[in-house]
């Protein structure tokens, strides 16, 4: 059935049994009884005829969402059991962004590398700019990101979750006692960043015209030094619900108007990459982020 599989994905996809046969190299009449035996051996009709062309049913629609991801999932498995009986190691980059879930990212690496013993797996933090120009250039085979831009058909975009904002500061301010932070009330703060000396400008341009920061930014190396200056109560520092809260710091929820403010956080990778392996851990993500 898996090749069948493969022929049915291929149809659906090209519309066409002419072109999924020149795609999977058979001819038309051969892929058309291909999917006549899997509609027989599942008793169940795929795809209604019409002449020479075809819609597709709704258990046919089911059918092709369901079998894409397990064909993806076989193809990935098959290709890793010939590279370990080869000795051959593959590799796997990840960018992750600045403040981003330790925790999350702790048991994805955990869950990955348990069912992946030989893929060779590095992970690199840096802000959105930071990290989009290695995935770009290829020194990064995938990014863990907020979204700045209009998606791009040219990557892979994964959803893994929108994500309210807190503000960390310390813990006599008077926010915490508030319980909450509106952006449109923090002129005179100071909003802590964390970015090279070359993002800096885009980096506070972002969180000023499309986050609403409308405040002054002081500039940290890294999220330890954030952390230490809005300890000091020097400013606060935007963070996820993840950011420990500790050595006298707390979290209040950063709210625009009535709602929270949110991020949201994609997987993204190059469309023209073999994807198995990042499919698989965006995967492993979305497990651990529910």
């Amino acid at each position: 059935m898996h090749r069948q599989m493969h022929y049915f994905i291929a149809v659906v996809e090209a519309n066409s049994f002419f072109e999924a046969g020149e795609i999977c190299h058979i001819s038309q009449s051969a892929i058309s009884q291909q999917i006549r035996a899997l509609e027989e051996e599942l008793q169940v009709q795929l795809l209604e005829r019409h002449g020479r062309k075809f819609t597709i049913t709704p258990a046919g629609r089911y059918f092709y969402e369901q079998a894409k991801k397990q064909v993806q999932a076989l193809d990935s498995t098959v290709r890793e059991v010939r590279r370990i009986a080869s000795g051959e190691y593959q590799r796997l980059r990840v960018g992750v962004l600045h403040g981003f879930s330790s925790r999350i990212i702790q048991k994805t690496v955990q869950r990955f590398t348990a069912s992946h013993p030989h893929v060779r797996l590095s992970l690199t933090t840096g802000t959105h700019e930071a990290l989009f120009h290695p995935v770009n250039e290829g020194s990064l085979d995938m990014v863990i990101n907020d979204q700045w831009r209009a998606l791009s058909d040219q990557y892979i975009n994964e959803e893994l979750m929108e994500q309210p904002l807190f503000a960390l500061l310390r813990q006599d301010d008077p926010l915490a006692a508030a319980g909450r932070g509106a952006v449109e009330d923090m002129q005179d703060r100071l909003c802590i960043l964390v970015t090279s000396p070359e993002q800096r400008e885009s980096e506070a341009a972002h969180w000023r015209d499309v986050m609403g920061l409308q405040c002054s930014f002081l500039f940290a190396e890294n999220v330890e030094e954030a952390r230490m200056n809005a300890a000091a109560g020097i400013g606060f520092y935007p963070c996820d619900a993840d950011m420990p809260a500790d050595g006298g710091t707390v979290r209040v929820p950063l709210v625009r108007g009535a709602a929270a403010l949110t991020r949201k956080i994609f997987a993204f990778w190059p469309e023209s990459s073999d994807s198995s392996l990042q499919w698989e851990f965006a995967e492993a993500l979305r497990q651990n982020i529910k």
